[in-house]
């Protein structure tokens, strides 16, 4: 078999679906391949910038949990395409990207001298779980099966693979190999098991604090059980954001939002389900965790890694929860009730933000969100309720500006017949509106919002608190953004007064079509919109 014929096999036998990229010269015979042996099973979309590629797929996949996969030439077309795997390594997220290459006989010559030249090994190494050159033709199953291995054991992750062009061009005789399955781990240690239900039931306010692998781990049921049994508060980390209903009645939403930020100074017990405790979430690990703090992890190489734990308990988190679950209390924990009444209270007493209130009611439970980095954005942890698993997109970690639009149309792939909102400012708008094309090419019809207050806001109001009030280049200059979304041919309308912004938002996801929603608010004073923003702010909560 064709080697380039023998990867898309392997791609489809891996359930792959889609692949997102952009053909050039050292990829062209795999998208021969991908043309002749994967038509009516594997959707190519083209994009308009390789940055696109791999977040598109990250889109596709924290929205279905399978893998997402983008193609590109070699060097500068998977340079352009390394943000999307940063995003992805950082937020554990399944993305596979995949690119040709110049002949093995060249490999011998320095990669400064090679057209499209990159040690590509070198290069993706750090920001990957797998990373391989295929070297033969019976290399390529071997190779697509243990990149697809990596991406799905333990905590998700990307890969990168390569292939020279005289292997994909090259014959060869290899099986195609079975779709690689999640590992499952054995039964948990009984003894640790018993040992943190004793601590949880000697605890008066015990806290649950989950994130992302609850969701990779597909437990979140067992951590909502959990939380019932014990009647305990849930407060999530930022990857974590839909691991439980967010209107549930022990649902605390952020880690570093008031409400979980209150809860956990109250807490006399925390039990940390798939948490990595990142520099975000803990705010440079200066945050102070309850002791005992017991921790349940499917890599056991983060238990006590970031915060000492008085137990450490490794494994598949569904098996551990169903086991904790059994032998904790019911009800334990009434000492929280009269407390988190005080804390909601405070809570909704604060003015509403704009739009957030809004999207919510507009776009329904199963719709999704993808969000940018901006200024009303960063209120959507706290403030946006989140009710299902895979509805909230966000770079949590790494938080590359321009992620959102790309990775709705990823997400709106994935799910078509779910409405997709993006909800970016201008400053990241800017970074991606050229996939307002691809939106166009294949009818994506992602609804994106475009906050335009004509500043990099957040990054101004650091700049003013940090450097006595002065600031250099965080004024922009935009183009009009309806009249750009109309000249590829969306649907597009500006939205001056808020009190119309339900109604327009509305009319954007009936459209059925590309659409944007540009919402001009340079009438609004820095200061308002400053205030907006939380860690901007000096207190807890908005006056």
């Amino acid at each position: 078999m064709k080697g380039g014929d023998l990867l898309i096999e392997c791609l489809k036998a891996q359930n792959v679906r889609c692949v997102f990229g952009m053909p050039g010269t050292q990829n062209i015979q795999i998208y021969d391949s991908l043309l002749r042996c994967g038509a009516g099973v594997i959707d190519h979309y083209l994009v308009r910038h390789e940055y696109a590629s791999t977040i598109m797929a990250d889109g596709y996949a924290r929205a279905t949990g399978e893998v997402g996969v983008a193609l590109t030439v070699p060097g500068p077309g998977a340079s352009n395409a390394s943000t999307g795997l940063l995003e992805a390594f950082t937020d554990c997220v399944p993305v596979l990207l995949i690119t040709g290459q110049s002949e093995s006989r060249f490999y011998h010559r320095h990669p400064s001298k090679m057209f499209h030249g990159l040690d590509q090994m070198s290069f993706f190494e750090p920001i990957t779980k797998y990373c391989a050159i295929a070297r033969t033709v019976e290399d390529i199953p071997r190779l697509v099966t243990e990149a697809f291995r990596a991406m799905r054991s333990g905590r998700p992750g990307p890969a990168m693979l390569e292939f020279p062009q005289d292997v994909i061009l090259g014959e060869g005789e290899a099986l195609v190999p079975p779709r690689v399955q999640r590992a499952e781990d054995g039964e948990p240690d009984a003894a640790a098991i018993a040992w943190a239900a004793q601590r949880i039931r000697e605890a008066e306010r015990p806290i649950l604090l989950a994130g992302s692998a609850v969701i990779s781990g597909d437990a979140c049921r067992e951590l909502r059980e959990l939380a019932e049994k014990l009647q305990a508060p849930v407060a999530v980390t930022r990857l974590g954001k839909g691991a439980l209903r967010e209107d549930h009645p022990l649902a605390l939403s952020n880690i570093g939002g008031f409400l979980g930020a209150e809860a956990l100074k109250l807490a006399d017990c925390a039990v940390a389900v798939g948490c990595r405790f990142t520099s975000i979430d803990t705010r440079q690990w200066s945050l102070e965790l309850p002791s005992p703090l017991i921790q349940l992890d499917p890599d056991e190489r983060e238990i006590g890694r970031e915060y000492s734990c008085e137990t450490g308990i490794a494994g598949d988190l569904k098996t551990i929860l169903r086991a904790l679950t059994e032998q904790v209390k019911t009800g334990g924990a009434v000492a929280w009730e009269p407390e988190l009444q005080g804390l909601r209270a405070s809570f909704k007493a604060q003015p509403l933000l704009p739009l957030l209130p809004e999207i919510r009611e507009a776009l329904p439970d199963d719709g999704i969100l993808s969000v940018d980095v901006h200024g009303i954005g960063y209120a959507t942890f706290a403030e946006y309720p989140v009710l299902e698993p895979r509805r909230f997109l966000y770079p949590c970690i790494g938080v590359s500006l321009g992620h959102a639009f790309p990775a709705a149309l990823g997400a709106k792939i994935a799910h078509p017949d779910r409405p997709v909102i993006c909800f970016s400012g201008d400053g990241g708008f800017m970074m991606g509106c050229c996939e307002l094309a691809t939106a166009m090419r294949y009818g994506i019809d992602v609804v994106t919002i475009v906050v335009n207050d004509g500043r990099l806001t957040a990054i101004k109001g650091a700049q003013r608190r940090a450097c006595e009030e002065r600031t250099i280049d965080t004024d922009l200059s935009n183009p009009d953004f309806t009249a750009l979304a109309r000249s590829f041919g969306a649907w597009a309308e500006c939205v001056e007064d808020l009190g119309s912004f339900k109604g327009v938002l509305e009319a954007a996801l009936a459209a059925r079509r590309p659409a944007v929603v540009e919402v001009r608010l340079q009438d609004r004073s820095e200061e308002e919109v400053m205030g907006w923003i939380g860690w901007l702010r000096d207190g807890p909560l908005r006056e």
